[in-house]
């Protein structure tokens, strides 16, 4: 079944579009980098997100992949996910994201209310300065002139379910061991797996159940969807580091 999707806010470099739906819980989708440098992101997780059109949802693309970081954005897409949230009387609100789009949903997570937030293979920083042995994206980072979201630092568990997974291929760790220790974050990591991990995922048939878990809030089933792929919460996962490093 299709799902209706539409603009409604263009202010470039950000474009939000909205689809309908009836459930009471308000999804917002964070898109990535996308694969071609001078063409917009493709909207992602359209058909998980919107669980093929019951969930409302907005799709949130940054054109100039500013990592959040082009002026006022952060602002305009928290006031169009309160005056939506209003709108729709949604009593939850969700936010996902895969890489650029799951840094920008954890960084928001200090000026929305989200229920739970979804980041996978997210950065924990775009600046060259605070990561300089990542080279990945160096066309749109090196244009980001102020880095307002500096790196991902401030996490509130006390109000919002956190789940962040990661893979350990290259380039990934490098993100993943800098994010902060925070209590009553679900931080994992699935070894074996790169920044496709997403689409790994997908091809897999994981990541639809993934993301609905996510939705509707069911941590043990997360948990056990994750675990059943090879993942492991990042203490475990560091713990067997070193115990490897010791022997040898």
């Amino acid at each position: 079944m299709p799902v209706d999707i539409h603009d409604i806010l263009i202010a470039p470099p950000l474009r939000i579009h909205f689809s309908p739906g009836a459930a009471r819980t308000l999804v917002v989708c964070f898109a990535g980098v996308g694969t071609v440098r001078h063409a917009p992101p493709a909207i992602e997780l359209v058909g998980s997100a919107t669980a093929n059109g019951r969930n409302p949802a907005l799709f949130v693309t940054d054109e100039s992949r500013s990592w959040l970081n082009a002026p006022g954005m952060a602002e305009r897409i928290v006031a169009e996910i309160r005056e939506t949230a209003t709108r729709l009387a949604a009593t939850r609100i969700v936010g996902l994201g895969n890489s650029m789009g799951a840094s920008m949903a954890l960084h928001l997570s200090g000026m929305i209310e989200f229920d739970t937030v979804l980041a996978l293979t997210p950065q924990y920083s775009a600046n060259p300065a605070v990561m300089p042995e990542e080279r990945r994206w160096s066309y749109f980072r090196k244009r980001i002139a102020q880095f307002r979201f500096d790196r991902i630092e401030r996490l509130s568990p006390e109000r919002t379910r956190y789940v962040i997974v990661h893979g350990d291929g290259p380039g990934e760790l490098a993100h993943a061991l800098r994010f902060p220790r925070v209590p009553g974050v679900a931080h994992f990591i699935v070894p074996g797996m790169d920044h496709r991990l997403s689409a790994t995922l997908k091809a897999r048939g994981v990541l639809r159940p993934l993301v609905r878990a996510a939705i509707e809030g069911r941590g043990p089933r997360i948990r056990r969807l994750i675990e059943a792929e090879g993942g492991m919460l990042r203490s475990a996962f560091e713990a067997r580091r070193q115990d490897r490093a010791a022997q040898g």
